[in-house]
């Protein structure tokens, strides 16, 4: 059965979804959980999952710095020495 906050979370997935294009976020009712799915190239492919909203996007930034694989001379991961 729905709850009165899901479609607070509907609203809020849509949100990050037209904010980052290169995600795709779902709000899952049963789960009670964010799910976000990268739609760019990673280093490790990775499902990010938080509980609430500001955690959604604490994670979908660390992922991004962690994993994404960006073109030479691109991205916040220019010069760093662990490269996975």
């Amino acid at each position: 059965m729905p709850r009165k906050d899901d479609d607070a979370f509907r609203a809020f997935a849509e949100q990050v979804n037209e904010d980052r294009p290169q995600w795709l976020v779902i709000w899952g009712a049963y789960s009670r959980r964010f799910w976000a799915f990268p739609l760019f190239e990673m280093r490790t492919r990775i499902v990010v999952s938080a509980g609430y909203p500001d955690a959604l996007v604490a994670r979908l930034d660390e992922a991004e710095r962690q994993f994404r694989v960006w073109p030479d001379g691109q991205g916040v991961n220019d010069g760093d020495t662990d490269r996975r």
